[in-house]
């Protein structure tokens, strides 16, 4: 005993020293919670974001994984975004904003060598910035409006995703076609009745005739889709990490599967080419 004691407290002090070599970051959760710690890395290639996962070096030593499609932002500087900041938050895609201010729409790659995060700009390019000059990245701007109960006035939005969008009504929820999941904002249980009110169309790819209303566009169904049985670019929901159900134009009450956060999304699963977006108003009975 007089041996492994002193062991322990050696390894969980080798692991503590790792990680403080490390940049650190907190994930701001898409159902409000917040994680923060040190930006750890694996592999040949150092990377941070593995199977989908991104991991955080907790104080106690141990990491802490957290799916991608969980995080609304990883926030490297800490404190309240500017109101101007928040401005810039779009209803679509994702967003990289600098310490200095600026700002880069395109898509989050990676996190490498605990001190790089790799991004993807909208040519394609991928580019590679210190963490230490890196504010914020905005992974799911729904989500991060409510996180920072900021106004849900998105800087552009609609089908071509160049277009102004009028300001979000009270309770409307912007259900983006390029995000995985939107989060209602809505906690729930397991056996609540919950209405929808769905209208719009997006976009589920650019070719001409691929677009869809909140009931899906039938000329096309994949056994990989979240919802199998539901056509493509229709309206689903999911309860947590629940099995997503399909929502579409019905307005009768849905019962909820199981406890946890309602998150609404597309039947899609290619994003990357879609545009528009679903407004969605939920009302629990």
């Amino acid at each position: 005993m007089r041996q492994f004691i002193p062991a322990v407290m050696l390894v969980a002090c080798a692991a503590t020293t790792a990680f403080a070599a490390n940049e650190r970051a907190t994930f701001i959760l898409t159902n409000g919670e917040r994680a923060t710690g040190a930006v750890v890395h694996h592999g040949g290639s150092d990377l941070n974001l593995i199977d989908n996962n991104l991991n955080l070096g907790l104080e106690n030593g141990q990491e802490k994984s957290y799916a991608e499609d969980q995080v609304a932002v990883i926030d490297f500087a800490g404190g309240q975004p500017s109101a101007t900041e928040l401005q810039k938050i779009p209803a679509s895609g994702q967003v990289l904003v600098l310490r200095n201010g600026e700002t880069q729409a395109g898509s989050f790659v990676n996190l490498v060598h605990g001190d790089t995060l790799l991004w993807r700009n909208q040519s394609g390019q991928q580019q590679q910035y210190a963490i230490r000059d890196v504010a914020r990245v905005y992974l799911n701007p729904q989500a991060a409006r409510i996180a920072y109960n900021a106004p849900n006035t998105p800087a552009a939005v609609g089908t071509s995703g160049s277009e102004a969008a009028p300001p979000a009504q009270p309770g409307e929820v912007r259900v983006q076609a390029n995000q995985a999941w939107t989060d209602s904002g809505i906690q729930v249980k397991k056996g609540d009745r919950v209405s929808f009110t769905a209208s719009g169309q997006i976009a589920f790819g650019t070719s001409a005739g691929q677009t869809s209303g909140p009931d899906g566009n039938g000329s096309m169904h994949r056994p990989d889709y979240p919802v199998p049985v539901m056509p493509v670019g229709g309206l689903i929901g999911r309860v947590g990490n629940s099995a997503a159900f399909p929502i579409g134009s019905n307005t009768q009450a849905i019962v909820m599967p199981a406890d946890g956060r309602l998150m609404l999304g597309v039947n899609d699963n290619e994003l990357g080419d879609n545009s528009g977006y679903f407004s969605v108003t939920v009302r629990k009975q």
